[in-house]
């Protein structure tokens, strides 16, 4: 037996898994040129596919630029933002055929919902070149795919996203 693509206890684990990555709501809602900005020597995407914490944080800390320290203080505090803020639903389901008894290969649309972000914190980043739905407010879609199968005592459920 394998489990549904939209199972709640399915959907619910890669909601979690996607809240676990802090950075993915953060990716997810700025534009692509904001994803490729370089800002002297500091690239935005790198950042954000490190995902590495303490990488970053060894960054920030070693920065004598104040331009970059401030830049990873305000990449941190949108990070914290987006993952207060965002609201996240899965819809259209695809099982996609398999011979796998166990396991389930599902795609799903991820919508992403950002409010537009308050005044007061976003004058921080008005004169910046950041910009996307995480200050404007609106959705994002995208696909994610992923698989998902339960436990050998069918107590549980695991996934793992394999594309998003």
């Amino acid at each position: 037996m394998k489990p549904k693509c939209n199972d709640i206890d399915v959907t619910l684990t890669l909601k979690s898994i996607l809240d676990d990555d802090k950075w993915a709501y953060v990716e997810y809602g700025l534009d692509e040129q904001t994803l490729n900005a370089d800002l002297r020597d500091l690239e935005v995407r790198d950042i954000l596919e490190t995902r590495d914490i303490l990488e970053i944080y060894k960054y920030y800390l070693s920065s004598v630029l104040g331009l970059k320290k401030n830049y990873l203080g305000f990449l941190f505090e949108l990070r914290d933002y987006a993952n207060e803020v965002v609201d996240v639903a899965f819809d259209d389901f695809i099982t996609q055929n398999s011979n796998d008894r166990k396991t389930s290969f599902c795609k799903a649309s991820l919508k992403l919902t950002y409010p537009q972000m308050p005044d007061d914190m976003r004058k921080n980043y008005a004169q910046g070149s950041l910009k996307g739905v995480l200050f404007d407010g609106g959705v994002y879609e995208t696909q994610i795919s992923y698989a998902a199968q339960f436990t050998d005592d069918k107590k549980q459920v695991y996934v793992e996203i394999l594309d998003y």
